[in-house]
């Protein structure tokens, strides 16, 4: 795991200076070595975590021996050996024992056809001084970060926002589709981000350029066709035997890797098949609100890690800890993601950075399992198929007309609407997703005279327009591929890479191993969700497939996510800050948000009763991710 960054501007030179300033910047993701290659009018800069070959021979960048093929790389390529013996067969020979000499070698025996042969995480940047070609890679689902910009004839590219703009005289402004976007989702949507004229490489693409221009394609797409015909028990079987060969995989490493425990399903099947993959005690780690009840699953991760005898820390967050990491978790995010649950995660990568170098996590089990509320969603869609069933003279002569007489029904209007259609179109007609902080008409009522002249997209088009990709399959299926293509890297895995990057700690997540992921896309339906009397059992497959593993308790207990009390704190410890920053004279002026609207929406929510206020109060998580914003925009000094 490392930090990359790196220019290629054709007809101009790069300096030493600004290209060790921008590493400079990202030392955190990589302090154990820090190295340049400069050639001209291509610079490239490394900080490397050392993870596997900890000897300074597998430093990068790393070269050819003509040095007319360079790389930088930041990732896992778990595969390594395998593809090593491969290439060895071919006639190629190392020099060191390390992943990233065995991606050289796969780039200079496959090109960018190299790609498919990769199973790990990554973000990489080659430049192939023959073709007078940069080409930079994403993992498939979008694990690593990679952002690039191009300006003048050239392109810069970096693992963090921050370093890529120490490599230009930047004037930083708000890119204004994307932050319509982010007052809906809570964040951005590939390739935009918040900073205009810089853009994420979308995972699953790589990039090539040239003298010629810019050329992204996708080299990898996520598949839900349901051609396998297996057994339930033979389905499971093979869940349990792909999952443990994942896990294995994921602990290849030089140095201690260590389990983020929280004590909920995910982590705990993660740390059982780890500890049972190895002779030495792990080290498990979790984190909590001192606020208790629902903020406070430390005893859960207790009994798990009594259970499997691991050595266990842990740590309780305060009102006072969760405000002073404010400004860490501005900085190193880089761009605005208004996920409280970062803030924890940043404050237990600092725990686990004293003991490990690596830790593993049940990230991305949600996503690929169908662990939220799904079923709130199904009711929509089995009402649509009962409506259907009807007679369309009878749903539309009878119903219809009794509606629009009597009872003026929008709900009725919508499902007769919504009948006229094939069922695989619920998902792009009614699209469901996270949460939709900010209507439409709510972001417009609350734009300041910056942004009342621009034209914006509807941001829920990028929804349905997800849904629409995924049309042919079940509706389970096209929920789970918007949230994996949008919710999962957007949100969980970037603000999973940067909180524990931040602490020089490499997070790892076996449930996204894209061999798994392949197969898990093909189990069928009523193996993620099954209905039991009047209740739904989410990650059905997952709790069959490792309750042999895990007390019972871990296996029955429902799911709570990882509720944060910012909400009841809005009213005591964080008031005064709430003002400060949202109705500063800096917010006033920007001219990005109407400062009346957003000083009454602050103070219809203060005034609510105490027992009234939640993190999943609609109102508390427009204030939230408007108080986010608005710290990033001072941070970054962005303007309009």
């Amino acid at each position: 795991m490392c930090g990359i960054v790196g220019v290629y501007r054709p007809g101009a030179r790069i300096e030493r200076e600004r290209l060790e300033s921008a590493c400079s910047l990202i030392r955190h993701r990589g302090p154990d070595a820090s190295n340049v290659f400069l050639d001209g009018t291509v610079a490239l800069g490394h900080q490397r975590l050392k993870i596997i070959d900890l000897s300074d021979s597998a430093n990068q960048p790393m070269a050819t021996d003509d040095e007319q093929v360079v790389l930088v790389f930041n990732g896992e390529i778990y595969n390594y050996r395998e593809l090593r013996k491969q290439l060895s067969d071919l006639g190629h020979q190392f020099r060191t024992s390390s992943d990233t000499e065995v991606l050289l070698h796969m780039y200079l025996q496959y090109g960018r056809g190299c790609l498919p042969y990769l199973r790990g995480m990554f973000a990489f940047a080659i430049w192939d001084k023959r073709r007078q070609i940069l080409l930079l890679a994403r993992d498939r689902l979008g694990i690593k970060p990679l952002y690039y910009r191009v300006h003048n004839g050239g392109l810069s590219f970096a693992s963090e926002i921050k370093a890529l703009l120490a490599l230009d005289d930047v004037t930083v402004r708000i890119d204004e589709q994307a932050f319509h976007d982010y007052l809906t989702f809570r964040y951005t949507i590939s390739p935009l981000t918040l900073f205009r004229g810089v853009e994420k490489l979308p995972p699953g693409h790589s990039l090539e350029f040239s003298e010629t221009g810019v050329k992204v394609e996708r080299y990898w797409s996520l598949d839900f066709g349901k051609s396998q015909r297996m057994t339930d028990a033979d389905w499971i079987q093979a869940f349990r035997e792909k999952f443990i060969e994942a896990v294995r995989y994921h602990l290849v490493s030089d140095v201690p890797v260590g389990i983020l425990l929280s004590g909920g399903l995910d982590s705990s099947v993660v740390a059982a098949v780890a500890q049972s993959q190895l002779s030495k005690q792990i080290k498990t780690f979790s984190v909590a609100f001192t606020e208790g009840g629902i903020y406070d699953e430390r005893p859960y991760a207790r009994m798990m890690a009594r259970h499997l005898g691991t050595d266990h820390y842990d740590i309780g967050m305060t009102a006072q800890d969760f405000i002073a990491t404010l400004p860490q978790f501005i900085w190193h995010m880089d761009e605005p993601v208004a996920d409280p649950a970062a803030l924890p995660l940043y404050a237990v990568s600092q725990l686990c950075g004293q003991h490990v170098k690596v830790v593993l996590s049940g990230e991305g089990s949600d996503e690929l399992l169908a662990g939220y509320a799904f079923w709130s969603q199904f009711k929509g869609y089995n009402r649509l198929k009962l409506v259907k069933k009807l007679p369309a003279p009878l749903r539309e002569g009878v119903i219809g007309r009794i509606n629009s007489t009597f009872f003026h029904s929008e709900k009725v209007d919508r499902y007769l609407q919504m009948s006229r259609h094939p069922l695989s179109r619920y998902g792009v007609l009614a699209p469901s997703f996270q949460d939709r902080v900010f209507t439409e008409e709510e972001k417009l009522a609350l734009y300041g005279e910056a942004f009342r002249t621009c034209h914006l997209q509807d941001s829920v088009d990028k929804v349905r327009a997800a849904y629409a990709a995924a049309e042919k399959c079940e509706f389970l299926d096209q929920m789970l591929f918007v949230s994996m293509t949008q919710w999962l890297p957007e949100d969980l895995l970037i603000k999973a890479d940067k909180m524990t990057m931040a602490h020089s700690l490499e997070l790892r997540v076996p449930f996204l191993d894209h061999v798994l992921v392949d197969f898990a896309a093909r189990i069928p339906g009523h193996l993620k969700v099954r209905k039991n009397g009047g209740k739904y059992s989410v990650k059905y497959i997952l709790k069959e497939a490792f309750a042999d593993m895990l007390p019972r308790q871990i296996v029955e207990r429902e799911k709570l996510g990882f509720p944060v009390p910012y909400a009841k704190w809005f009213a005591g410890e964080m008031r005064d800050m709430l003002h400060d920053v949202l109705l500063s004279q800096s917010a006033r002026s920007s001219g990005i948000l109407n400062p009346q609207t957003v000083e009454g929406l602050l103070e219809s929510y203060l005034s609510q009763p105490d027992g009234v206020r939640s993190g999943w109060d609609p109102e508390a998580k427009k204030i939230w991710s408007l108080f986010v914003f608005e710290l990033w925009r001072q941070r970054f000094q962005v303007s309009a």
